[in-house]
């Protein structure tokens, strides 16, 4: 079975649209992503179909309010790969997100289920070209450069269950 080591996810936000990609790494003992990329076919179509199933299923039980109204998460597509070695998989999950941005002020606010973080991961959020963060709340060590956030969780961390990010777009 595959535990899993890493996780990264990347905001992309664009007016009308925010990209997100997710990007897990996992030990996989059995090389069982590897086997199945070799084989190829319904086999893999299949697992890269039940992982967006299964990450569809957890964006939905987010409440994502974003400048007051709710919006929901779209997977639009997963895969799977291999890093250096057959042990090292990966899980990478492109997901879109509708929104209204409004010029000046936005308001990003995201509830899920409390936890603790099981493994380090890293989130990047990027802004358009003349966007600034103006405040957040997010857990882990974040650091604001222009206009990219980067939140980095460790494992252990108490992942409350809530995230705002406000930020201005001209």
């Amino acid at each position: 079975m595959a535990r899993p080591l890493h996780g990264i996810g990347l905001f992309h936000v664009i007016p009308g649209t925010i990209y997100y990609t997710i990007v897990f790494d996992y030990d996989d003992e059995e090389g069982e992503y590897y086997e199945l990329l070799s084989r190829g076919g319904r086999d893999l179509e299949a697992e890269e179909k039940r992982l967006a199933e299964e990450m569809q299923r957890e964006m939905n039980s987010e409440r994502i309010i974003i400048n007051g109204k709710e919006v929901r998460s779209r997977v639009v597509r997963a895969k799977v790969g291999v890093r250096e070695t057959p042990r090292r998989s990966t899980a990478t999950f492109f997901i879109e997100m509708p929104w209204e941005p409004v010029r000046g002020i936005n308001v990003y606010e995201n509830f899920y289920e409390p936890d603790t973080a099981p493994y380090d991961y890293v989130v990047y959020w990027l802004l358009p070209e003349g966007g600034r963060f103006r405040s957040y709340d997010m857990p882990g060590d974040v650091a604001v450069e222009g206009r990219l956030l980067t939140a980095r969780v460790s494992a252990g961390t108490r992942v409350p269950g809530y995230e705002s990010l406000t930020f201005e777009l001209p």
